[in-house]
């Protein structure tokens, strides 16, 4: 295992988990099936990854509604929650055998933003890595993560993996909605993420001596 999971071994630290709050995933497929079967190309976006790669994010809101929004009632009943204060929320597509490498964002529990996500179809072998530990978020069910530590997200599966993928602000009623331990210990934790970070940058910017 690489030094900057290492980092999270032992620690005690809830690195991922659910919310007490769920979709109907029957229903969420079935929306998203009539979504997919009309929407537009230049409806989706590459998210940041290289074309070609078979990433791709459906805009749902991004600080105005979008039309794809139309299509989902369920996702549109969740952003309009009043114990939710959304930011931004896309549909990503994580193509078969697709891998989003390590990386970190600011966003978890414990700071002004965090990632709420929901599996529309989930293989069970697509997984996200957090630190020393890995988590299989089920259809429906929402979860989140601290991933100001590095995390990776893999699909070694020959099926698509779809998640709405929804940017909150951190309010009490947002963290109510999950385990207190999701967000315990927040100045141990950022001190564990920012030597995890530099573990992994230090890794990832090394370059190799020759033979």
């Amino acid at each position: 295992m690489e030094p900057f999971r290492r980092i999270t071994c032992g620690s005690g630290l809830m690195l991922h988990g659910p919310a007490a709050l769920r979709l109907d995933a029957v229903a969420l497929q079935a929306q998203f099936a009539a979504l997919d079967a009309v929407l537009p190309p230049d409806g989706r976006t590459c998210f940041g990854a290289a074309p070609g790669t078979g990433w791709t994010a459906i805009p749902l809101w991004t600080g105005q509604r979008q039309p794809a929004l139309d299509h989902l009632p369920l996702v549109q009943a969740l952003l309009d929650r009043p114990d939710l204060e959304v930011r931004r929320a896309f549909i990503l597509r994580q193509p078969p055998r697709g891998m989003l490498a390590w990386h970190f964002d600011p966003c978890a529990l414990y700071l002004e933003e965090t990632r709420l996500l929901i599996a529309i179809h989930a293989p069970p072998e697509a997984v996200t890595l957090i630190g020393d530990e890995s988590a299989a978020y089920p259809e429906g069910q929402a979860w989140t993560g601290d991933f100001t530590f590095p995390h990776q997200v893999e699909n070694p599966s020959d099926r698509d993996r779809i998640v709405v993928a929804v940017d909150v602000t951190c309010t009490p009623a947002v963290r109510a909605l999950f385990a207190p331990e999701l967000s315990a210990e927040p100045e141990r934790r950022h001190a564990l993420a920012v030597r995890a970070q530099a573990l992994w940058l230090e890794s990832r910017n090394r370059v190799p001596v020759p033979a």
